[in-house]
């Protein structure tokens, strides 16, 4: 039995931040608690036992990665046993938890313990008891509440004037006696009242991003790094560059100007950390709250330069089929969608933008037509879709011959345990005309000799007849089943796009790089396949 101990917290506690410490001490109790439980349970104590944790997630977050992990193993039927806290380490959604602790965990032989709930499913009783339903509840209600709670306490400490984001935008640090006061970072500084400037001589944000790339300025998030802020923004690397992205948003940041701006964006839902904006009048907004960098003066002559530089009107944009798929190969940015006029028709292309900031790179910023892209992304489905019907074939008659060497296998599997029922009764007979004196101790341990060996030689044999083909992993059977059907097609669909393209890498000369989905686990098939036919 394979027991694993799932262990939850909801925020990583103070402490974790002290010198030398690399999880909360809350994490490491229920660590105790539950290592305790399994050596002393009677059913559980000679278990193999391993560890799973997500320290910092909310439990209404089931896509948490210690979780994904969890429920990836139990797919795979690498774990009979779980064992938690009590029912909130394992998630505070009501329906959730109670689908997986009545549905999935006993459809799948997995054996579900909460310690301190008293819960225990290999107890029928337990498993759609009123007890177990009104816990679960409970801990979704509690959870809710408390967000409610929360986010009440947050805005009424915002309106008050109070920084309340972890980190502090780019040309100001925390004051370190009031963590809600900004006060100004002159070297940072600086460059924001640059880029203002700048814009107020008529340069365009491409070209004050290439020439503080040019000048070597380090961006906002190379420069919070070197002042030792831990904070992950996503970007393709550490070595990033101005954009006219980055210096737009600078341009537009009223906190430059000495206000406090709170509720800009809320969660998707409570416990999940992907987020949506919010409407500008439901934000909370209070001026001079701080020191300003730039004067309302200027900021605001800034607003009505951007305002009169030309900019597309906002239109609606049909379907794009490689929407956020395409990069380039060089820099590893993502690749700008456009459309241009050739005679009379209108086509298609990507084209990197990052040669317009900075010449690191050597990207050319030359396009590629979109059709083309198209073509090769369908013909490497093609490609992996021929592979996997020659894959099922080769697997059909890999599976036939493993059930024929099965059958032959159990014959003789059954012929050596009855030899080896015989070669035993034949023992105990040498060992009976031993002792009674009808033969001598030479002639019985050299007959004993003799058939211990055959009996070791039945062992090894037995073993190697109980030993079967490795069978394919889930992996692998889900991507021959994706690809199996996309041989013959004649053109790509949204749902094909989505399902199986994970990005295209533009390189120059116009070498593409598709990569697909499920492919890894498709190009590992054949030479496993090939070794048992």
């Amino acid at each position: 039995m394979r027991v694993v101990m799932y262990l939850r917290l909801s925020s990583e506690d103070k402490d974790v931040q002290e010198k030398g410490k690399t999880e909360s001490d809350s994490i490491a109790n229920q660590r105790l608690l539950l290592t305790d439980f399994v050596r002393n349970h009677p059913d559980l104590s000679g278990a193999e036992l391993d560890e799973l944790c997500d320290d910092g997630w909310s439990g209404k977050n089931f896509e948490r990665p210690g979780m994904a992990e969890l429920l990836e193993q139990v797919k795979r039927g690498a774990v009979q046993c779980i064992v938690v806290k009590d029912f909130s380490r394992f998630g505070r959604d009501y329906l959730t938890v109670g689908n997986y602790i009545s549905r999935v965990f006993p459809f799948m032989g997995v054996r579900f313990i909460s310690v301190n709930d008293g819960f225990d499913s290999s107890r029928p009783g337990d498993i759609d008891s009123l007890d177990t339903s009104f816990k679960t509840l409970i801990y979704d209600l509690y959870s809710r509440e408390l967000s409610q709670k929360v986010k009440a306490a947050q805005k009424q400490r915002a309106e008050q004037g109070l920084f309340l984001s972890p980190y502090a935008p780019y040309g100001y640090v925390k004051d370190k006696d009031d963590k809600n006061r900004l006060i100004i970072d002159e070297s940072a500084a600086e460059v924001v009242r640059r880029i203002f400037q700048m814009t107020l001589d008529g340069h365009s944000s491409a070209e004050i991003a290439l020439t503080l790339n040019r000048e070597g300025v380090m961006t906002p998030m190379r420069y919070k790094h070197t002042a030792g802020v831990s904070r992950e923004w996503p970007c393709v690397s550490e070595d990033n560059f101005w954009t006219s992205t980055n210096i737009g948003k600078i341009l537009r940041d009223e906190r430059y100007i000495g206000t406090v701006i709170f509720g800009k964006r809320e969660r998707v839902r409570i416990g999940h950390r992907s987020n949506r904006p919010v409407g500008k009048e439901d934000w909370t907004v209070c001026e001079n709250r701080h020191d300003a960098i730039i004067t309302r003066e200027d900021f605001e002559e800034v607003q009505r330069v951007l305002a009169a530089r030309p900019s597309r009107p906002y239109s609606y944009r049909p379907y794009q089929p490689l929407q956020r798929k395409v990069y380039c190969g060089i820099c590893g940015h993502a690749m700008h969608r456009s459309s241009y006029k050739l005679t009379a028709e209108t086509k298609i292309s990507y084209r990197c933008s990052t040669h317009s900031f900075t010449d690191e790179y050597g990207c050319t910023g030359r396009g590629i037509d979109e059709a083309d892209i198209l073509d090769a992304v369908l013909e490497a489905i093609r490609t992996c879709a021929r592979l996997a019907v020659r894959l099922e074939k080769i697997n059909a008659v890999r599976q036939e011959r493993g059930r024929r060497k099965k059958k032959d296998a159990g014959k003789k599997h059954i012929a050596l345990q009855n030899e080896k029922l015989r070669l035993d009764s034949r023992l105990q007979e040498l060992y009976e005309s031993f002792v009674s004196g009808e033969i001598s101790r030479e002639a019985y341990l050299s007959q004993k000799n003799t058939i211990s060996e055959r009996e070791s030689e039945i062992a090894a044999e037995i073993r190697k007849t109980e030993q079967s083909a490795p069978e394919i992993s889930p992996e692998q059977s889900e991507a021959i089943a994706k690809y199996i059907g996309y041989a013959d097609i004649d053109g790509l669909t949204e749902e094909m796009l989505n399902d199986l393209v994970s990005r295209v890498n533009i390189y120059p000369n116009d070498v593409l790089e598709v990569k697909l989905n499920f492919a890894d686990a498709l190009e590992e098939l054949p030479e496993q396949l090939t070794e048992v036919i």
